[in-house]
């Protein structure tokens, strides 16, 4: 008896331990099987999304008006917006690329005297890239040059030359052929400027006004993106996530792969995920472009209007980074020294993101206060140009907002900002 009972245990301890086996041999999911979409944490949108065609546009636009007049456009600016839909809807086709001391034109006359248009991008755009905001046909150079600015101008009364300059010393292509005419360049390029403020040629290559420049200075509330928030955003499983903190203040999330820092005190966030670093250095700028948008869309989307500002240089291997600058109204929002707010920051290896930076911080129409403002002109502005120390570093001078936080507002304080030959921003005055 006591034998037969010995074999009905054991008998059943077999059995149970086979039901064990099935269950972690079936139930539990396998590495090649997908994870169902609903056991994931949804990714919670945090603010609004984006294409990328939206972000796509020049910073400036330089009208010559001939007779040595020049004014300059900013984007969304009426008269911006009228010119860029022509130039959008004109087809260029055929690039031929020349050394710019053999295309036999005196710039100095062509800026003179000659009426035309500059559409200028300040960091440059690859041709790649350019070719999703304007008509350019036909076959696109593999070495996807950076283009930093296309003159379109009258050669004679019934001719019309467009240069594209690159970000290479002397090298450019000439459209072989175009819509543009003489026509389109009085009506539609001069007649469309309407009232204007006058420039003249500051140093070699930049516009200053000639007279003070009007501008709207402003001060709104803010929301900051939480702990919580941002854990949701980019962790799938928040509860797994160990909290550090830094001797600094600042906090760091991790799952022990990927990594979130927040530096509170700055209003600033950065998103780590180690990626094996890449082997091949050729860079597809569009699909680059297009990942890194997709990825802020998915990842807490855009807190205001941005404009592809950088892309990744052509012959610096390793990681590749791309800039989205912030515009409020026409201008961007510049700190100093490139410090916080006002980009964001996406880096990409082997196709994959691998990092992210971007403020915490959203404006918010609620107690929207307006200011007429005005930043210095003519004499005023060549003076204060005089006494700043770093004068002959300058590759770029703008009109841009300075973001000043306090506790319970945003404030958006026009300035003339600078960029010097290192890639820092400072203000005038």
């Amino acid at each position: 008896m006591m034998e037969k009972l010995k074999t009905v245990a054991l008998t059943l301890l077999v059995l149970v331990s086979l039901f064990q086996s099935y269950l972690l041999s079936y139930s539990y999911p396998q590495p090649e099987q997908p994870v169902m979409e609903a056991e994931y944490v949804k990714t919670e949108m945090l603010g609004s999304q984006a294409s990328l065609d939206d972000m796509l546009f020049p910073d400036q636009l330089i009208v010559h008006l001939g007779n040595q007049q020049h004014t300059v456009l900013y984007p969304l600016d009426r008269q911006y917006t009228e010119i860029m839909n022509t130039v959008k809807q004109r087809n260029m086709e055929g690039l031929r690329k020349s050394p710019a001391t053999m295309l036999g034109i005196n710039w100095e006359e062509v800026r003179t005297k000659r009426p035309g248009l500059e559409v200028r991008f300040r960091d440059g755009l690859p041709l790649g890239v350019l070719q999703r905001m304007i008509q350019l046909k036909g076959d696109i150079p593999i070495d996807n040059e950076v283009i930093t600015r296309i003159w379109i101008f009258a050669q004679t009364d019934n001719e019309v030359r467009t240069i594209l300059f690159t970000d290479t010393a002397n090298v450019v292509y000439e459209v072989t052929k175009a819509d543009y005419t003489t026509k389109d360049i009085e009506e539609r390029f001069v007649g469309a400027v309407g009232a204007y403020i006058p420039y003249k040629l500051f140093q070699t290559d930049m516009y200053i006004p000639t007279k003070p420049f009007p501008m709207n200075a402003f001060t709104m509330g803010y929301s900051q993106l939480t702990a919580d928030q941002l854990k949701r955003t980019f962790f799938v499983d928040p509860a797994l996530t160990r909290n550090l903190m830094e001797r600094d203040g600042s906090e760091i999330y991790t799952d022990s792969k990927r990594g979130l820092q927040l530096k509170n005190d700055q209003h600033w966030m950065t998103y780590s995920d180690p990626v094996a670093p890449a082997t091949d250095n050729r860079i597809d700028y569009v699909g680059g472009l297009l990942t890194a948008v997709q990825f802020i869309n998915q990842h807490g989307g855009w807190n205001g209007t941005y404009g592809v500002q950088r892309v990744p240089e052509r012959f610096l291997p390793g990681s590749q980074a791309y800039v989205f600058r912030q515009y409020y109204g026409s201008f961007p929002i510049i700190n100093p020294r490139n410090e916080n707010i006002g980009f964001m920051k996406v880096t990409l290896q082997k196709d994959i993101v691998s990092g992210y930076e971007r403020s915490t911080v959203s404006l918010e129409s609620r107690d929207l206060v307006r200011r007429d403002a005005s930043l210095a002109g003519g004499e005023a502005l060549d003076a204060l140009l005089e006494q700043y120390p770093k004068r002959s570093q300058i590759v770029s001078l703008f009109p841009a907002y300075r973001p000043v936080i306090t506790e319970k507002a945003f404030d958006l304080v026009p300035m003339w900002a600078v960029e010097l030959y290192n890639g820092e921003y400072e203000f005038l005055g």
